[in-house]
């Protein structure tokens, strides 16, 4: 028997036979190309094919894993497409008349080595996606073909997975994933928590451990090959009680989400998609505390339409079944950017041009936005909330907007509703004004995300300062009584959906400090439920 220890990635438990995934890229050795001009056409065809392969790849994700992980792929296809990468290829063919695999592969070593090296946390993230793009396009070059077929349920090993490769697995046979690289933040990881598999990286694989029966504690973060009968068995016994804590957890389903005392406690979802919205309905959520809008932008060439986004939020209702929905308007920047808006390249994004600014700046696709959701209110019960507010004009601005296009759309004939406006408390400056901002706004939601990072002046992204990056801090829970106080002396409701709504160590607390509703992801539904229920 063998422990290993890693990092864990998704708290699950699995037992069963380990796959060991090779990736196997040949070195490319810089040879003379007998016709520059074959190779570039070579590299063009090679392209096209890669480029229509990943749109393919995008339309077969969204409805495995939502439109916020799939738009992984259209971030891709804009990668291979650019001009600079693609530019640096056919400059080496044309001059150095080298071979277009090697060409490709000595572009995505330099552009993977640069950004690995860039301060900025965005930037950096991009290296994995380059190397991904340049395989994908050395493979097709070379005719190689990394096809992996699973026979039965197993427990993946690699070094890394990619998000193409990982999406074009059978799902149905991954019994949880180990890998060598990564993080908690990787491809593989995301994926891992969206299919609620267990999960562990930073362990040293063996290709000698193929085919051997394997525990993966993803709580623990362990790995134990060849286990003994006894520690099988307590592993075996561990999966069952899980699987009976499951059992009475959709046991609660039909019972009201209220206190020991009988204090209703609305629970509602955080989604990303219409896949996720489903998914949140079926867990019992009372309605979308925030819907994510930024994955209409990130799949396109382009700010998507009002009558694109008016389709995709009357989905979400749909699916809600006449549920309320909170839209919360783009909230891009920082790592959500597409090449497009052209955003500038800053030192630090986080504090940068990004969210309510963009959307201040940008008036025309925030107009089309306000439409939308202004007409999908006529389809159901929508309120709109507004991210990374900082100032009373900022709100003044909103209202400005928001009073011109629906006098604009009510002067056209076209429906809308009674739309119910909110902000998202995430910057110590909002906390601080509070008082000043509660006229404008019928609800706050607080975003400990980046509310506790601001506070605590601790990136969540950055290993180096995790210790510091405290939700639970004096400071936060503080910050959180300040703003419930505030809010309710002006009749504003409160609801907390960063991840520490989804902590359920914070809930009793969360509650005594007066919040009035929690959002959250949609696997965090019940467990929450649960634990409101043996609070007084």
């Amino acid at each position: 028997m063998i422990t290993i220890s890693g990092q864990t990635v998704h708290k699950r438990t699995a037992i069963g036979r380990l796959q060991y995934l090779s990736k196997t890229h040949p070195e490319l050795l810089r040879v003379p190309a007998g016709d520059p001009q074959a190779e570039l056409a070579a590299f063009r065809k090679a392209k096209a094919e890669v480029v229509g392969r990943l749109h393919e790849l995008y339309r077969e994700s969204v409805s495995k894993v939502g439109e916020l992980l799939a738009h992984t792929f259209e971030i891709h296809a804009m990668m291979v497409e650019d001009e600079a990468y693609s530019g640096m290829v056919e400059s080496m063919i044309g001059a150095e008349k080298v071979t277009a695999a090697y060409a490709v592969a000595a572009t995505g070593r330099h552009y993977a080595q640069m950004l690995a090296q860039m301060e900025d946390p965005y930037f950096r993230s991009r290296s994995e996606d380059i190397t991904e793009i340049t395989e994908r396009l050395t493979d097709v070059l070379l005719g190689n073909r990394h096809e992996v077929t699973l026979t039965e349920p197993v427990i993946l090993m690699a070094e890394d997975l990619a998000p193409g490769e990982t999406m074009q697995l059978d799902h149905s046979r991954i019994l949880g994933i180990v890998t060598h690289l990564g993080s908690e933040s990787s491809h593989a990881a995301i994926l891992a928590r969206t299919m609620n598999l267990p999960a562990i990286t930073g362990i040293a694989i063996s290709d000698a451990w193929d085919g051997h029966e394997a525990v993966l504690d993803g709580e623990n973060g362990l790995l134990i090959v060849d286990p003994d009968a006894e520690t099988k068995a307590s592993y075996e016994a561990k999966i069952q009680r899980k699987m009976r804590e499951e059992e009475e957890l959709r046991a609660l389903l039909p019972l009201p989400c209220e206190t020991k005392s009988g204090v209703k406690v609305p629970l509602l979802a955080n989604v990303g998609s219409v896949a996720d919205a489903a998914a949140a309905a079926e867990k019992g959520a009372e309605g979308i505390g925030l819907l994510r809008t930024e994955f209409l932008c990130l799949a396109g060439e382009d700010y998507p339409t009002e009558e694109q986004q008016l389709e995709t939020y009357k989905s979400v209702l749909a699916a809600m079944q006449g549920k309320p929905v909170t839209i919360r308007t783009f909230d891009l920047g920082a790592d959500k950017r597409a090449a497009y808006m052209n955003l500038p390249k800053e030192n630090n994004p986080d504090l940068g041009f990004r969210a309510i600014r963009i959307s201040l700046a940008e008036e025309e696709p925030f107009r089309a936005q306000l439409r939308a959701i202004l007409r999908a209110g006529a389809f159901g019960k929508v309120s709109v909330m507004f991210p990374m507010i900082t100032a009373e004009w900022e709100l003044r601005r909103i209202d400005a907007l928001f009073r011109e296009e629906s006098e604009r759309l009510a002067a056209a004939g076209i429906p809308t509703g009674d739309i119910q406006k909110g902000i998202m408390i995430e910057t110590p400056a909002a906390a601080i004004i509070c008082d000043r901002l509660m006229p404008y706004v019928d609800f706050v939601s607080i975003g400990t995300n980046d509310l506790t990072q601001y506070l605590l002046a601790a990136d969540r992204s950055n290993s180096f300062v995790t210790p510091y990056y405290d939700p639970h801090h004096e400071a936060v829970m503080r910050t959180i009584a300040s703003v419930v106080r505030t809010a309710h002396e002006h009749g504003v409701s409160v609801c907390v959906c960063g991840e520490l709504a989804a902590d359920t160590t914070a809930t009793e607390e969360l509650l005594r400090l007066g919040v009035d509703a929690f959002s959250a992801a949609p696997n965090a539904m019940l467990p929450l439920k649960r634990k409101i229920r043996e609070c007084e």
